[in-house]
């Protein structure tokens, strides 16, 4: 991969090539790699779901928590993509939870998985997000901590409430990984064309 000077782009995101990662569907990478333990990934994997929700469609996501000991938040409220299956027709998305929340071995990586990493991410750090190749993010665009005492029942409520500032939080993040997305497959897709993500998309 055609490495270059890494360019913040906006939130934890930065953008690390030119070259996008050319997949054999097609269609635009979003890889992630986390562990049931981590309270960060935790955090994360609503806005990759809610992000990913714009552009396909969801099978398989399980709720679940985040370790409940040895880590600064606990029992952060979360799901699974370790049976997760997801289907669109512009983005092809990989996860892979390496460890359950008590930190049992879960999922093996891949061949193509290490390739990925060795380009991207070598050290191997979690939560860790992918999105074409071009765009990496290390760590959570918000704090798990703003989810700590919380059920999925209450996080999906805060969503829901445009005037919630864990909701203002959550969105956020998902419209960052909303405009990587369109800036890979263009804007083809509905979610692309509103006017907070065009504004997103022309800072990168």
């Amino acid at each position: 991969m055609d490495i270059f000077e890494p360019k913040k782009v906006f939130g934890k995101f930065m953008h690390i090539t030119d070259k996008p990662l050319k997949r054999e569907s097609g269609k635009a990478l979003v890889f992630f790699m986390g562990a049931g333990f981590c309270p960060f990934c935790a955090a994360e994997r609503w806005a990759i779901v809610g992000a990913l929700s714009k552009f396909g469609k969801w099978k398989g996501l399980e709720d679940t928590v985040s370790a409940g000991y040895d880590e600064k938040y606990l029992n952060i409220p979360t799901v699974s993509f370790a049976r997760a299956k997801y289907e669109s027709d512009q983005v092809e998305f990989v996860g892979r939870e390496t460890a359950d929340r008590n930190f049992e071995p879960l999922q093996e990586l891949g061949e193509k998985d290490c390739e990925i990493l060795d380009a991207t991410n070598p050290d191997q750090l979690i939560p860790f997000l992918l999105v074409d190749g071009r765009f990496i993010q290390v760590g959570a665009g918000y704090s798990p901590k703003i989810l700590e005492g919380m059920d999925h029942a209450k996080v999906k409520a805060e969503l829901a409430n445009s005037a919630s500032s864990v909701g203002k939080e959550i969105m956020s993040e998902i419209d960052n990984i909303t405009a990587l997305i369109c800036m890979s497959i263009g804007s083809g897709a509905a979610a692309c064309n509103s006017e907070k993500i065009k504004v997103l998309t022309s800072k990168i």
